[in-house]
């Protein structure tokens, strides 16, 4: 099969600051946008689906853990489709996708339908997400991607924030009498923008490429299954093990995970060896900038989806908070996460891979400072009193969350960025699943011997003294590549 690739007119003048770039950046935001927030969205609108829809508890948990579970277990694989069928091609037909299953969602009249429903947007969202990072790169000139990747990443960040309100909110609202379901069918319109944009800026190739015939491998189905398979095996038991109480059949499953996955790499490195086209190019790995990276982007949002777990889980069951009054907590953080990513592309002009170091850093220095704020004895929170560390918080998330993927992919030869891609979100995926397992267990251990606050205040110092590590990480970091 021969899949011509090809470029829109105008191509070879698209640089940072036009309109072509910053027009592909707005299909991509959008796109991340609605993805991110459909990982968190439905965790407060649950409880009314539940009602409507007479959902059983496992039904629930499908609900809010099948999206994920489906979007994390096919980014490996929607990467390489991308490299396949072109990136523009493959980013366009999954946010349409996106938008039917969105729909689907939202006329669902059974929790099992929903459930379904919610898997087929997962792998939508995955086929879409695992385009954006390449597209961005491929639009932007080097030195124009910190700016691009600065915005890329307030944006996601402030998706992922803003979910458990909106779906509250949404629901709240009960607009059109629509109730629940306006959480699934808000996506349509936004959809529909992406598609827009996508349609009329985003290109097959990188800019500048002239027409040319690629020709594509069959798709490796065995790595595929293999992948898919070791991910689900990995990621489902974290993401599930303690709402199901960790029953033994989850541990086997857990523990299948790693001989999958070993399979896995190991077929990948033989079909490199042979000169063919592995879902996952183990070259990457041998990039210091990206295998440091990997690393630090895994434990950092494992950490960050942990922090925002626990926070709702204290302020909401422990201290019995709104949603609106929780959201009221983390605008600070949100605020400082918008203005630490937009401001981070100065920062990493200046200093290089050290403005990751001074990111992490003020991440752990503030996390501390909202620990010692907490008074374990009492029985309140002081917003006022925490505002100021939390905005401190999300600054410093913000300046090295932000260009973290532009410094990894500065090394990265433009044959194997639709790997990358695919790679950067999966490893989100599976850091997210992995921190909230394992600070969950820290959390909720602390919770039945002591309080929630004194729970809180233990998970906030454990991720400092994470957070200082990270920060030595990043010294092994080049400052710059030569």
């Amino acid at each position: 099969m021969t899949v011509r690739i090809s470029g829109t007119p105008g191509d070879s003048a698209r640089t940072a600051g036009t309109p072509g770039a910053w027009g592909v950046l707005g299909a991509c935001l959008v796109a991340v946008f609605i993805q991110m927030l459909d990982l968190t969205i439905v965790h407060t609108a649950v409880p009314a689906v539940a009602r409507a829809l007479r959902a059983d508890a496992a039904e629930q948990l499908l609900i809010v853990t099948g999206y994920g579970l489906a979007f994390a277990c096919t980014l490996l694989t929607a990467a390489r489709l991308g490299d396949l069928f072109g990136r523009r091609t493959v980013f366009l037909t999954a946010v349409g996708a996106f938008a039917a299953a969105s729909l689907w969602c939202g006329i669902a009249s059974g929790a099992a339908e929903l459930v379904a429903a919610r898997a087929v947007a997962g792998v939508a969202a995955a086929a879409a997400s695992a385009q954006t990072i390449a597209i961005i790169t491929g639009a932007f000139p080097e030195r124009g991607r910190g700016a691009a990747f600065g915005v890329y990443g307030a944006v996601a960040g402030l998706a992922g924030l803003a979910g458990p309100l909106a779906g509250g909110a949404l629901v709240d609202a009960n607009a059109l009498g629509v109730g629940w379901r306006a959480i699934f069918l808000v996506n349509v319109p936004l959809c529909a923008l992406a598609i827009a944009l996508g349609r009329r800026y985003v290109a097959e190739g990188p800019p500048g490429e002239s027409p040319r015939p690629v020709t594509a491998r069959e798709l490796d189905l065995a790595g595929v299954l293999l992948s898919a398979t070791g991910l689900a095996a990995l990621v489902f038991p974290l993401t599930a093990g303690r709402e199901l109480g960790w029953p033994p059949a989850l541990w086997v499953l857990l523990g299948s995970s790693a001989p999958l996955l070993a399979v896995f790499v190991h077929r990948q490195r033989r079909q490199a060896r042979a000169g063919g086209d592995p879902l996952v190019r183990p070259e990457l790995f041998a990039d210091r900038d990206f295998a440091i990276g990997a690393i630090l982007m895994a434990v950092f949002y494992g950490m960050f989806t942990a922090l925002l777990f626990t926070v709702s889980v204290t302020v909401q069951s422990g201290l019995s908070w709104s949603a609106s009054r929780t959201g009221l907590l983390m605008l600070p953080f949100a605020i400082g996460a918008v203005a630490g990513a937009l401001s981070s592309p100065i920062l990493l002009s200046l200093w290089g891979a050290r403005a990751l170091t001074v990111g992490v850093g003020i991440f752990a220095v503030a996390l501390g400072a909202a620990a010692t704020v907490i008074d374990t004895t009492g029985s309140a929170v002081d917003i006022g009193a925490l505002a100021w560390p939390v905005f401190t918080a999300g600054a410093g998330m913000g300046w090295f969350a932000a260009p973290l993927p532009s410094v990894m992919l500065r090394g990265v030869a433009d044959r194997v960025t639709g790997s990358a891609s695919g790679i950067v979100p999966a490893v989100q995926q599976i850091g997210s699943a992995v921190g909230v397992a394992v600070l969950g267990m820290v959390f909720f251990d602390r919770v039945s011997q002591r309080s929630y606050l004194e729970a809180i205040t233990t998970v906030l110092w454990t991720m400092a003294g994470v957070s200082a590590g990270l920060a030595l990480l990043t010294l092994a970091l080049p400052r710059r590549r030569s």
